[in-house]
């Protein structure tokens, strides 16, 4: 016969909705008596009939993730972040990658919500709005990461760009860069626009005319892109220069192109990237960033969505903005 809740409720003489709830990591019951109850349901063989379950409670136990683009370390982390926390409340994940374009994005929405997945986490591409009109109409709770958008009221964790540009331009500045450039892509991206906002109130705020720096769209999110716009546009010409491209991953192509032209970092070029992905501090120069808190911005996803999940209140909407933080290494 297989073990049941009842059988270990009469094992470790606890009720069983005890049971129940901690084999469901549910917050109500402390971390010690959820250990042990996860300790003797190992020892017993007990095993849960998840189709049966889902049945009952009408939960798969599973909360969709969308990202545009998994390959990058930066959605890696996050992601990591995400399947940390879901595994401690005994979920599981179902990852969608988008692949930056916006009509996959909207067929990972509706095969997650056809999968009937418990919750959501949401990357979204900003290249559409239609997203927003399929989240208005589900019924489950989700949260959207890394964008907020106007007139959809949700849960949402974040990051304020525009300071981290600010805060990167001061530093170039204030470090002796005369002539400053900001690499970039997705120009359809609110967070795009808060970037050079930033920027220029960088240059207000150190007194510094506008003409000092120079924006350089790059079209496709590639090394390749990055690293051929930095070898057309940087030219050395007595004045130390400045670089602040888009993301640490795009960083490193500029990098390269300013090595080929025999230019001398930090002396004759700074450099500043953007996320503090883990390659960036094993550069021939670390690379000076801003550190994004990637891994905290997934957690505190998964969380949201758990408490959300688990409240037999209403809760109150949640925009929780997390903080930038200036690393500053060999490149400046």
């Amino acid at each position: 016969m297989p073990v049941t809740q009842k059988d270990i409720a009469r094992k470790l003489n606890l009720s069983i909705m005890t049971i129940s709830r901690a084999l469901k990591g549910h917050p109500d019951i402390n971390i010690e008596t959820r250990k042990l109850v996860e300790k003797t349901a190992r020892e017993m063989n007990y095993s849960v009939n998840l189709v049966a379950r889902s049945l009952v409670q009408k939960r798969t136990n599973t909360i969709g993730v969308v990202v545009p683009d998994i390959s990058e370390p930066f959605y890696a982390e996050i992601v990591r972040g995400v399947e940390s926390v879901l595994r401690r409340y005994h979920y599981n994940i179902l990852l969608a990658d988008s692949d930056n374009d916006d009509n996959l994005e909207l067929e990972a929405l509706r095969t997650l919500l056809e999968k009937r997945v418990d919750g959501l986490i949401f990357c979204a591409t900003e290249k559409s709005s239609e997203y927003i009109h399929i989240l208005e109409n589900i019924s489950i709770p989700y949260v959207l990461i890394n964008n907020n958008p106007v007139g959809l009221e949700c849960d949402s964790i974040y990051i304020d760009r525009g300071l981290g540009a600010r805060n990167a331009l001061l530093h170039l500045i204030s470090s002796g860069f005369e002539k400053l450039f900001y690499f970039y892509s997705f120009q359809h991206m609110e967070q795009s626009r808060k970037s050079i906002q930033g920027c220029f109130e960088a240059l207000k705020e150190a007194n510094a005319p506008r003409e000092m720096l120079q924006l350089l769209f790059c079209e496709t999110h590639e090394l390749e892109t990055y690293y051929k716009m930095a070898l057309d546009n940087i030219h050395y010409q007595n004045q130390r220069i400045g670089l602040f491209v888009w993301d640490d991953e795009m960083a490193i192509g500029v990098y390269r192109a300013v090595v080929e032209k025999g230019l001398a970092i930090p002396d004759q070029v700074g450099i500043i990237g953007f996320d503090d992905i883990k390659i960036s501090s094993y550069l021939p120069k670390a690379l000076t960033t801003i550190h994004y808190p990637k891994t905290e911005m997934g957690q505190k996803s998964a969380e949201r969505v758990i408490q959300r999940l688990t409240s037999e209140e209403p809760l109150a909407i949640k925009n929780i903005m997390l903080d930038l933080q200036l690393i500053k290494r060999e490149t400046t």
